[in-house]
Formats: C-alpha cells, structure tokens, sequence
C-alpha cells in the first residue's frame, strides 16, 4: 500500500504529460489540416477551463495551455462550441453538427461577409469537413507509427521464435500434446512468425477451441486446444484475467536482436499499428459477443496507473541480475513511457473513430450520410444522435473507471 501511494503523484504528473501529447498531436491534425483547406481556427487549447498560457500567432489562432489538461480542443472560426455551432443555432435548438436545412445555412451566412464564409468550416465542401475531422484520429496513429519507427531504428527490436520451450503439467497445451522443440507454424489460419503472435492469439481467443499447425521435426501437426482463464500479473505487478494455453517461451538461442534501417523500422511501425488495432477490434467483438470479460477494460485511473508505472520501471531493481547505474534505469523507463504513450495513443484514435455521434467517427458517419443522400441529415435526428452518443459516452466512462478503482483497491489489499 505504501508503494501504491508513493508512485501517486509520479502517476498524477506522468499521465497528465502524457495525455498533453497525444492530445496535441490529436488536435494539431484537426489544426493542419484545417489550415490546409483555408479554414480559419480561433483557438487551440490543450486542457479545459482556464488558460494558464496563451498567445497569438500570425494568423490569428489563439493557443492556449489550459489549467485541466484532460483533453484538449479546436475551435474554428463560426463556432460556438464543440457540437460546431454558432451562437444562433445553440440558443435555439439543440447540438448538432451540420446545417439540417440550406435555410439554416442562409440565415448564418447572411451574417458574414464573403471572406469570413469562405475561411468558415460550415461552408467547407463535404470532403473537407471529413478530411479536417478524420485528421485527428490519423494524427494518433502516425504518432504511434513515428514512435515505433524510431525505436526500431535507434534501439532495435528484439524477436523470439514461436518455438515451444516448455509446457505446464495439465494445462491445455499438455492435454491437447504440446510438446517442447514444437514450432508453431497458425493459430486459426492466422500465420505465427514470432512467439508473440502466439500469445496475441491466445490472448483474444475468448476460450474458444483453437486449431494450430505445428512443424514437429519436420513434419505438419494438426494439434487442437482451448485455453483457459487464468489469474495473472502483468509486467508492472498489476493483478490481470487472461487466456492461457500453459506454453512457455523457448530458450536463449531462438531469441534475435536487430537494428532496422529507415524504410524497415516506418515497415515495422505499420505493422505494430495494425496488431494493436486488429487486436483491439477482436477484444472488443469478443466482449460484445459475450466471450471476453469486460472487467479489462480501463480508463483513466488505469492509464494514470500504467504511466507512472512505466516512468518507473527502469529503477525496478528486481528484474536485473546486477543493479545498472541511474542513467541506463533512466533510458529504460523513458524507453518504455514512449512505447506506452505510442499504444495509446493507437487506442485514443481508435476510440474517436467509433461511429458515435460527439465523437469524430460520428461526424464522419453524419458526412457520409450527406455525401450519399445530398443533403445534411435533420435536425431532430441529430439532436437525438448526440443525446444518446452523450448517453454511451458517459456510461462507458462511469464504467470503465469503476473497473479501474476496482483493480486499484484489489491491488492495495
């Protein structure tokens, strides 16, 4: 408990710089790419509430750093607030993020002069509106890409060969005839290239029954297995559920380590976005199915958790041999608060692409309806998007942080 407390504050000061950038790279997609279209921006806050730094730049926009730095956003010229209204269409109905009619679009432009209408988000072509919106969640995962580029070319990758080294006495890999020295070619027709596709496959299985092809000295095994449930811990000592199959890891020599050159590492970047995201699309299909448990999923304590965790791992002297000197443990924490920040920073776009209405794949999803049917969709019918996008959004979030002061308490007591 003592220890718990002690990484508090590092916890409180990591996540929120942590956040600060994922959000300003967020943002700052929304911001270049507006820019890109001729649109003008008013403001770009990192953080609500009031501004504890801000100035202006050349054109105009006002930047500001904001005394609550859970979040962030851009203002376009014409809007009142996020739902993209102006101060008419607020007092007067409820959030929407399109003109339902062309007289709505009249009334508003009637109030600007020809310059302001053309430099306005409103009055943007369709295409614009979607490419400045789908812009922030890209935004994410090109950061994620950068980061992960960037380690493989400057640290390396290291990578170890899904050879079976060992298996558990009674555990379903020992049951269904797992043997050591078995090299696991699929799981499920998925092609297994390192031993951590095989735990990613394990790990999303949802307890199904599992079908892999072994190379067992050179000849093709059909061998059939369900994992179980299993409590565990993670890499920080956080108490975790997770699938398991009782297959350990194989020895030294099937282990490699190499550096990438530029275009390998951005290859290799690519890579680990879409495993992250392919990943997160078959979790969260298993938990709509009813195969997965929802208690996993985690919020902002849980994030909060994991970043001062991470900022500490390199002091944690237990997982070294011989305790190195402070400026390696120091590269190793930094090395692994990056890597946490590139993951979610994947899982902040990801989540701002789901087609709900205040979040960025709603807007998207309301674009694409115009783009089809020519016109922007009702006012009544966006009205009621948003209140029930509000509605999903808030009791995810309630949801998501009670399984995070649950885990929290577990992991005290």
């Amino acid at each position: 408990m003592l220890e718990t407390l002690l990484i508090l504050p590092i916890s409180i000061i990591a996540f929120a710089v942590l956040l600060m950038i994922i959000v300003f790279f967020h943002e700052y997609g929304h911001f270049s790419v507006a820019r890109l279209l001729g649109v003008k921006v008013d403001v770009f806050s990192i953080g609500f509430g009031k501004p504890i730094l801000k100035w202006i730049d050349k054109k105009g926009t006002e930047w500001r750093v904001s005394a609550l730095p859970l979040g962030g956003y851009v203002k376009f010229f014409g809007d009142l607030n996020a739902a993209s209204q102006g101060p008419a269409e607020a007092a007067q109905r409820p959030a929407t993020t399109q003109f339902p009619s062309p007289r709505e679009a009249e009334e508003v432009a009637g109030g600007m002069s020809a310059e302001e209408r053309k430099v306005c988000f409103h009055f943007k072509p369709v295409w614009a509106r979607a490419a400045i919106v789908a812009a922030g969640p890209v935004a994410n995962f090109v950061l994620a890409v950068a980061i992960f580029s960037v380690l493989f070319m400057t640290l390396g990758r290291g990578m170890i060969e899904p050879v079976v080294g060992g298996v558990a006495d009674e555990s379903p890999a020992a049951i269904a005839g797992f043997e050591a020295g078995d090299r696991v070619l699929s799981a499920n027709g998925q092609r297994i290239e390192k031993f951590g596709d095989l735990y990613d496959a394990v790990l999303v299985s949802g307890g199904g029954e599992m079908r892999f092809e072994i190379d067992r000295g050179g000849e093709t095994v059909t061998i059939v297995a369900s994992p179980r449930r299993i409590e565990d811990t993670d890499r920080y000592g956080n108490k975790i559920a997770r699938w398991q199959l009782g297959i350990a890891p194989p020895s030294q020599e099937y282990y490699s380590f190499r550096k990438y050159g530029p275009v390998e590492a951005v290859a290799a970047g690519f890579g680990e976005l879409g495993r992250i995201l392919s990943l997160t699309v078959r979790y969260i299909g298993k938990i709509v199915l009813g195969k997965e448990d929802a208690s996993q999923l985690g919020g902002p304590i849980k994030m909060a958790q994991y970043a001062g965790q991470s900022v500490m791992s390199g002091f944690d002297d237990s997982s070294y041999r011989e305790p190195p000197g402070f400026l390696f443990k120091l590269r190793s924490s930094l090395i692994d608060f990056i890597f946490l920040a590139a993951v979610v920073s994947v899982s902040i776009g990801f989540l701002n692409l789901l087609p709900v209405p205040v979040l960025d794949g709603g807007h998207l999803m309301y674009y694409a309806y115009e783009a089809v049917a020519g016109r922007p969709l009702g006012a009544r019918a966006q009205a009621i998007g948003f209140r029930l996008g509000i509605v999903l959004l808030a009791s995810l979030m309630i949801f998501v942080t009670w399984n995070d002061i649950n885990n929290l308490l577990s992991s005290i007591s």
